[in-house]
C-alpha cells in the first residue's frame, strides 16, 4: 500500500450502460454494479478495469459513494473502508457502521426529521400524476435524505419535476441530480463531512501515505478538496467545470 485512494464509484470507476462510451463493444464491458434481483446493472471499460486494477494494487481503496448500504453491498470492488449514503453511514473493513460516526447523523437528522417528511411530499405531489418513487432514505433508522426516481427511467421527466420543486428546498440544503436519481441533502450531510471525520484515522494508520480522492460530479469537490492530491475523469461534470476556468 503506498496510498490512499477515496474513490467515487458512479461514473468514475463505471457507469450504466446507457452511459457507456460509444465504440466499446458490449462483450468488453465488465459488470461491476448489480441490481436487487442479481442482474448487471453498472459496467466498466477494458480502461476503467485497467484504472481500477492500479488503484487496487497501489492504495488502500476507500469508496467514497451516494449509493446506500445496500447498493454498495452489490458492487464487485474490494474495499478495506467505505463511506456511503451521501456520508450518512461509514462502514469498516467487515461492513460494520461507524457507531460514533451514526449517532453523529442520528442527532443532526433528529432536527430535520420533520422537513424531510415535508419535502418528500412535496416532490411527490409535484409529481402530477408521473410514476414518481419517492422516499426518505434511511440507514440503520436514521433519516438522511429524500429520494426520488421514475419507474420508467424518465430522467429528464424527473429533472422537470425536480426542477418545480427547487425554489422551495431550505436554505443550505443540496440537490444531486445523476440520471434517474435526484437527492435532496439536508446541511448536516454530504461526503465531505464524512471524509473529515475519517480522514485523520486512515492518516493515523498510515501516516506518510498520500491521499487521493477521485470524482466526476460537482459534488465530489468539497471531499476530493480535503485530501493531497484529486483526480477525475477527462468528460465528467467536474472536469467540464475546470477546464472552463481554465480557458
Amino acid at each position: 500500500m503506498r496510498a490512499i485512494g477515496l474513490v467515487d464509484l458512479d461514473d468514475t470507476l463505471f457507469q450504466t450502460l446507457g452511459k457507456c462510451p460509444p465504440g466499446v463493444a458490449m462483450e468488453a464491458l465488465h459488470p461491476l454494479g448489480y441490481a436487487a434481483d442479481g442482474s448487471p446493472l453498472s459496467y466498466a471499460t477494458p480502461r476503467q478495469m485497467r484504472f481500477l486494477s492500479w488503484i487496487s494494487e497501489s492504495t488502500l481503496l476507500v469508496p467514497v459513494t451516494a449509493r446506500s448500504r445496500n447498493a454498495l453491498e452489490r458492487v464487485r470492488i474490494a474495499w478495506d473502508s467505505a463511506i456511503c449514503a451521501h456520508g450518512g453511514m461509514i462502514l469498516d473493513n467487515k461492513g460494520a457502521f461507524d457507531p460514533r460516526w451514526r449517532a453523529r447523523m442520528a442527532a443532526e437528522a433528529g432536527a430535520h426529521a420533520e422537513a424531510l417528511a415535508a419535502l418528500s411530499r412535496r416532490v411527490s405531489e409535484e409529481a402530477r400524476g408521473a410514476s414518481l418513487r419517492v422516499r426518505v432514505l434511511e440507514e440503520e433508522q436514521v433519516p438522511l435524505y429524500v429520494l426520488a426516481k421514475h419507474d420508467d427511467g424518465d430522467a429528464e421527466a424527473l429533472a422537470e419535476i425536480v426542477e418545480r420543486v427547487v425554489p422551495e428546498v431550505p436554505p443550505g440544503w443540496t440537490v444531486h441530480r445523476n440520471g434517474n436519481n435526484a437527492a435532496f441533502l439536508p446541511p448536516f450531510l454530504g461526503k465531505e463531512h464524512a471524509v473529515a471525520w475519517l480522514l485523520p484515522q486512515l492518516r493515523r494508520r498510515h501516516p506518510d501515505a498520500p491521499v487521493i480522492g477521485i470524482g466526476d460530479s460537482l459534488t465530489d469537490a468539497p471531499f476530493m478538496q480535503l485530501c493531497d492530491f484529486a483526480m477525475m475523469p477527462a468528460g465528467s461534470q467536474l472536469a467540464a467545470a475546470a477546464f472552463a476556468r481554465a480557458a
